[in-house]
């Protein structure tokens, strides 16, 4: 792991509470060819929208639900390659349920979730707090960060603190994020490593 996960502490309270989520943390789950796939993301009952499974290519600025993005980092300390992965973002839900009242969003808010595979393409692990890469933006251009926890969607990426993705392996589950009531979420991000630096790594997918 490359950069501090400092994020968890604060999170250390519902470590009890998640160690009953066991999302794939990617070890031991050899990735296979992945290949892009496009949609028009239709939405589904429930407010579940998921994609066609029809090929497509996509950039990271012009993916759509289903696409898939091939994603950089940054050099952790003591190694001399940055991480790679293709990203793909299988799955997203409005109004998403809580599985516990500590996941709950704050008053006035609601909760999205969206599904990532990721895929080690490198040499090198990649580990991350799975809720910190990620971000949806509003139709304003709000932007809403990702934050611990399950919902009824499925089960969070990881054990919902840490993820850690071996060369050649995968990892598939759901990030969490408040949202206020009113907006319309219209893009999902991930950003490896997130800095703030390099915001031209950030792979996007609209809505």
């Amino acid at each position: 792991m490359h950069r501090s996960i400092a994020a968890a502490a604060a999170v250390v309270a519902l470590t009890a509470a998640l160690t009953a989520c066991n999302g794939s943390d990617g070890d031991g789950d050899k990735a296979g060819t992945t290949k892009g796939t496009h949609s028009s993301g239709a939405a589904e009952p429930g407010g579940e929208k998921s994609p066609e499974a029809a090929p497509s290519s996509a950039s990271p600025t012009g993916a759509k639900l289903g696409d898939t993005l091939s994603l950089v980092g940054i050099v952790g300390l003591g190694q001399s390659t940055a991480p790679t992965a293709d990203v793909t973002l299988n799955k997203f839900v409005d109004n998403a349920k809580p599985t516990l009242d500590a996941f709950a969003p704050a008053d006035g808010n609601r909760l999205v979730a969206a599904e990532f595979t990721i895929v080690n393409t490198g040499t090198t692990a990649y580990g991350d707090t799975p809720y910190t890469p990620p971000t949806v933006i509003d139709a304003a251009g709000g932007e809403h960060h990702g934050k611990p926890g399950d919902s009824d969607a499925g089960k969070a990426m990881g054990n919902g603190i840490i993820m850690n993705v071996s060369p050649g392996q995968r990892a598939t589950g759901w990030v969490i994020f408040d949202v206020p009531k009113g907006v319309k979420v219209t893009t999902v991000t991930w950003q490896m490593d997130r800095t703030g630096l390099d915001t031209e790594r950030i792979g996007r997918w609209a809505l």
